[in-house]
Formats: structure tokens, C-alpha cells, sequence
């Protein structure tokens, strides 16, 4: 027989088989992990222009009938999803329509699983803008189950960034708004559900990945609707374990009113210091003295200098010298080192450690910083 398939199924491949040679057997082929590899191999060989198959065609759309015929036994399958997403990266533009309706009837059950939600997340990469957003449009109403799973969570961070691209383009490459509007409408019903709850999700292992992808992504006006919703939160958010990520993230990717809010919060009271000196807003502190302008900095670095702090025998201490000695902190006054520029500032940020590097030089934490 001139069938290929006890090579494919056993140890070795036919490195001259073509996809006709299968007829009859692609389904069971495509869920064998070096059957799935030959199609998918066979695939990318015949569309590349520069091969010229004569039976390209044929052996395509061999493929996509037997792959439609069974595609639920597929898109679940460890080996088998990986075909479906070749046919959406090769496939005719009816091909990639039909898969595509296929997808949008199943989505609900496809992004909740491990291989299912790779399928979708192809299909937002591969078919064209409309039926992307479509797909966008099924997620309405269930937009917060999908990012609380752990598989779901990654189609929805996809879906905001395809889309999010799409209204940028639009925007911004093509000069045509509505077409931007459309996109941005499509996306709505996520960021909605999210503002919802932005304090919850900024604060959940899979939420926090959604809210940051937002940040990064969105074009105006979501980014700023986004933004006002974490900074009305950021008293929980800057020392939660998820939540700090969203907060640095908005301090990289925000406006300078963002910032501004923020440092508000930061000055008086030895906020900067007693921040510094936390596991998870120190790194706060960092960002916006990196990300700051030179204003923003300054200010940062004079509330240290203006600090103080009291040590275990009741003396009072240099706050910059406290927390260059905190487990902490001294990231904080390394950093405020790196970036303030040269400034009479400057030179009393580096006055002060000085003048107390013979008591540094003996605590670990200390030696970046001397």
C-alpha cells in the first residue's frame, strides 16, 4: 500500500509523503504527536509560494474537509489543535470563515480549556478584523468567569490586544474614526465588566495579567477610563501582591496626572520611607522614581533626605541611612542614586551616605549602595 500511516503512527516519517497519501486516516493522524507535526510540516511546505506543489490545492483541502468533518475531536486534542490553527494560518479566506463560524458557536466552551483556548486565541490572530470582532462580541456577560480560569484568562488578554491594535490602526494608520469607534465598541463590554470590578481584578493572580494588558494597550478614551478606576483604587493596590503590578504598570504606561495623584499620597508622614520599607511598595517607590519627571523625583529624594527614622536603641536616624540599611528600602535610595540628575540635591543625597559609610560598610544590604 502506498499509504503512509503505519510511518507516521510508528517510529520514523516518510520525509517524501504527501497529504493525499493519508486520505481517510487525517483525523487519527492529526492527534499522534509526529502525525500532527508531518501535517503541520506539509502544510507550511505547500504555502510557501517558492514550492509551486501542483497539488497543493487538493492536498489542503483534504485537510480541511476531514479536520471540519471532526473538529470537536480536534480543537481538545494535545496534537490535533494544532491543525486547526495551521488551517487558520493557511487556509483560504473560506476556510478561515468556516473555521471561524465553528469557533465563534463553541468559544464559551473552547476558552475555558488548556489546548481549546489556543485555538481561539489563533483565531483572533488569523481571521479577518470583522469576524475578530464578532468573536470579541460572544464574550459579553461572561467576561469575568473567562478571567478568573486560568485558561480563559488568556483570551481575553488576547482579545484586548488584537482589538486595541485594530482601533490604533484605524486610527491612527488608516485616519478613519469610525472604523476605530467600531473596534472600540467591541471591546466595551470587557472593559466595562472590568472597571466593574477593577479593584477585584487588579488584585487576582489571572485579573491582574487583564488589567495590565488594558493599561498597555488601549487608545483613548478606555485607557483614561481604565486609569481613573485603578487610581481611585491605588491605596489597596500598591502593597497587594497582584496589585502592585497593576500599579507599576500604570505609572510606565499613564498619564502625568497619574503620577501626580500618587505622589500626593507618597509625601507627608514619612509615607515614602515606610513604603520603601515594604516588600511590595518599595517597588512602587522604584517605578516612580524611575518614570518621574525630574520635578517628580526631586521631590521623592528631598522627602527622604527631609525623613527620619528612630533605630531599635531609640536613636534617631538619617531616613536615606535607615533605608539604605532596610532588606528593602535600599533599592529605593540605590535607585534614587542612579537616576536623579547632578544637582545640589544630588549632592546631599550622596552627603549623607558618606558621612555614615564606615556604619554601612558593615550591613549587607548596604553594599549596592556603597
Amino acid at each position: 500500500s502506498s499509504s503512509v500511516v503505519p510511518y507516521i503512527l510508528g517510529d520514523r516519517l516518510d520525509k517524501g509523503a504527501t497529504l493525499l497519501q493519508i486520505k481517510g486516516h487525517v483525523v487519527r493522524i492529526s492527534k499522534d504527536k509526529d502525525g500532527s507535526r508531518f501535517i503541520q510540516q506539509r502544510l507550511d511546505y505547500l504555502a510557501d509560494p517558492a514550492h509551486n506543489v501542483a497539488s497543493s490545492n487538493e492536498e489542503l483541502n483534504l485537510v480541511f474537509s476531514e479536520a471540519m468533518s471532526s473538529i470537536e475531536d480536534l480543537w481538545y486534542d494535545a496534537y490535533g489543535n494544532f491543525i486547526l490553527q495551521k488551517l487558520l494560518d493557511h487556509g483560504t479566506e473560506d476556510m478561515k470563515a468556516e473555521l471561524g463560524d465553528r469557533v465563534h458557536a463553541d468559544v464559551v466552551s473552547l476558552s475555558n480549556k488548556v489546548y481549546g483556548c489556543r485555538v481561539v486565541q489563533k483565531a483572533l490572530d488569523a481571521l479577518p478584523k470583522g469576524q475578530v470582532a464578532k468573536l470579541v462580541s460572544a464574550f459579553e456577560g461572561r467576561v469575568l468567569p473567562f478571567i478568573h480560569d486560568r485558561n480563559g484568562n488568556h483570551v481575553i488578554q488576547k482579545s484586548i490586544i488584537v482589538i486595541s491594535n485594530f482601533a490604533k490602526q484605524a486610527r491612527e494608520g488608516e485616519r478613519c474614526e469610525e472604523m476605530a469607534s467600531f473596534f472600540l465598541e467591541s471591546l466595551d463590554p470587557i472593559i466595562n465588566e472590568v472597571i466593574r470590578d477593577m479593584e477585584g481584578l487588579s488584585r487576582h493572580p489571572y485579573g491582574c495579567r487583564v488589567v495590565q494588558r488594558m493599561v498597555e494597550y488601549c487608545i483613548e478614551p478606555q485607557k483614561s477610563r481604565i486609569l481613573d478606576s485603578i487610581i481611585a483604587h491605588h491605596n489597596l493596590l500598591v502593597d497587594d501582591q497582584y496589585g502592585n503590578y497593576v500599579f507599576q504598570r500604570s505609572l510606565s504606561y499613564g498619564r502625568v496626572q497619574d503620577r501626580e495623584a500618587i505622589l500626593e499620597t507618597f509625601l507627608g508622614g514619612n509615607n515614602v520611607v515606610r513604603m520603601s520599607m515594604r516588600k511590595l511598595a518599595s517597588n512602587v517607590v522604584e517605578m516612580m522614581i524611575k518614570h518621574g519627571n525630574e520635578y517628580e523625583r526631586q521631590t521623592l529624594v528631598q522627602e527622604m533626605l527631609n525623613s527620619t527614622c528612630v533605630d531599635q536603641r531609640g536613636n534617631t536616624l538619617s531616613a536615606v541611612v535607615a533605608m539604605s540599611m532596610d532588606a528593602y528600602a535600599n533599592y529605593v535610595v540605590k535607585t534614587a542614586m542612579d537616576v536623579i540628575e547632578s544637582s545640589p540635591l544630588r549632592d546631599q543625597l550622596y552627603g549623607v551616605l558618606l558621612s555614615h559609610l564606615t556604619e554601612l560598610e558593615d550591613i549587607p544590604y548596604a553594599k549596592h549602595i556603597v
